[in-house]
C-alpha cells in the first residue's frame, strides 16, 4: 500500500470496526454517560460518579496479537493492586467530601434565597 492510500484505508477500517461495535465509544455505557452529561446532572448521578470502581475486565490490548500484552497488563495490575487500591480510596474520599461540601453550599444558597423572599 502506498502512503497516499494509508489514510483512506485507515479511515475505512475504523468505520468498518465502528459499525461492528468494536470501539468502546460506541458502547451503551458511553452513550448513557454522554446523555447524562448533556442533560441536567442529578445528585444521584454525582454520588454514583464519585465512587471509583475500576472494572478490571475492561483491561485489554487492542493490538492484533494483544493477548500477551493483556496478560502483562493484568500481571502489573495484580502486582500494583495495593498501591492502586489506596489511590482509589483516597480519590473516592475526596470526591465524597467534595459532594458533601457542595450539598452544604446548595443548602446555604437555598436558605439565603428563602430569607431574601
Amino acid at each position: 500500500m502506498r502512503p497516499e492510500e494509508a489514510l483512506e484505508h485507515a479511515r475505512a477500517e475504523a468505520e468498518r470496526k465502528r459499525a461492528a461495535g468494536a470501539y468502546r465509544e460506541d458502547s451503551a455505557a458511553v452513550q448513557e454517560l454522554e446523555d447524562a452529561i448533556a442533560g441536567p446532572v442529578t445528585p444521584e448521578q454525582l454520588r454514583e460518579w464519585a465512587l471509583i470502581d475500576v472494572d478490571t475486565s475492561l483491561l485489554r490490548s487492542t493490538r492484533r496479537a494483544g493477548a500477551p500484552v493483556t496478560a502483562l497488563k493484568r500481571l502489573l495490575l495484580r502486582l500494583l493492586r495495593q498501591y492502586t487500591n489506596e489511590l482509589e480510596a483516597q480519590q473516592t474520599r475526596f470526591h465524597v467530601g467534595l459532594l458533601a461540601r457542595l450539598q452544604e453550599l446548595e443548602d446555604r444558597i437555598a436558605e439565603l434565597e428563602r430569607d431574601r423572599r
